[in-house]
């Protein structure tokens, strides 16, 4: 695994490896330390080569699927950064509905309500870009979702982007809902109303044109960014789309549901 890991990556190979121990040990770090600027990407193509790498090395399993951070002005207030950011979901990350959480090594410690799609087909980069039809016609079904976001970053709101992205884009624990949703050609993701609750109270709401103008242009969106950079989002492959309302603080012993209406309710709480 290690040769792997050295003859394809070159100056790649050290940062991801200094990205990723952090990220699989759950630990964190100082973006303004003298290690971390000497692993820090140059630019965005460069910070999306760490996430990759650091996937590679350390996950032996194929690709769940992609999330979007920072669709959202609020989720862009969150993490200091003025656009949306792709980044890789973790199969061993996904909880299950109405399971316990722990907020242990999680120091962002806010949960997000999202969208989310499974793919119907391969989308491979191409030289036009995807259109809205044409990326939801490669969607096979939709579940309500929970993303527990973090970032093993230190004052993570300071780092800039190409740190974020190479800690893969703040990537956490996430809640799929357990009933896919495959009549949804019908429905207005732009006017979709989600209602948030947390402790059985009214927490807030949001609607589907807080995620980029509407969660199937942050799908879009993420297609046509991962084509700049030669990547294809497979057939099965799920996809969080960025939350909808503004990211809101749990603790421990807290429990959250997010009401997505006709596409079902999803819940889970914290240790």
């Amino acid at each position: 695994m290690t040769k792997y890991f050295y003859e394809k990556g070159k100056k790649n190979n050290a940062h991801a490896l200094y990205f990723s121990k952090y990220f699989f040990d759950k630990l964190t770090f100082d973006y303004n330390s003298d290690s971390t600027k000497q692993y820090e990407p140059k630019n965005k193509k460069e910070a999306y080569k760490i996430q990759e790498t650091a996937y590679e090395y350390w996950v032996r399993e194929k690709l769940f699927g992609w999330k979007i951070a920072a669709t959202s002005k609020e989720g862009q207030m969150h993490i200091g950064v003025k656009g949306p950011m792709a980044g890789r979901l973790i199969r061993e990350r996904l909880a299950l509905n109405k399971q316990i959480i722990s907020l242990k090594h999680n120091q962002m410690k806010v949960v997000e309500a999202e969208f989310a799609f499974k793919l119907l087909n391969d989308l491979n980069p191409k030289h036009s870009k995807y259109t809205e039809e044409e990326v939801l016609e490669n969607v096979e079904c939709v579940y309500p979702a929970i993303e527990i976001p973090d970032s093993r970053i230190l004052n993570f709101n300071k780092a800039g982007e190409n740190l974020l992205i190479a800690d893969n884009a703040c990537a956490g624990e996430y809640v799929i809902g357990e009933n896919p949703i495959k009549e949804f050609k019908h429905i207005d993701f732009k006017n979709f109303k989600v209602d948030c609750y947390k402790n059985d109270q009214f927490e807030d709401n949001g609607y589907g044109s807080n995620v980029l103008g509407s969660p199937i242009n942050a799908l879009k969106w993420l297609v046509n960014e991962l084509g700049l950079y030669k990547v294809k989002l497979l057939k099965g492959q799920i996809v969080l789309t960025g939350t909808c309302v503004k990211p809101f603080t749990v603790v421990p012993d807290d429990e959250v549901l997010m009401d997505f209406g006709e596409l079902g309710k999803v819940s889970c709480s914290f240790n």
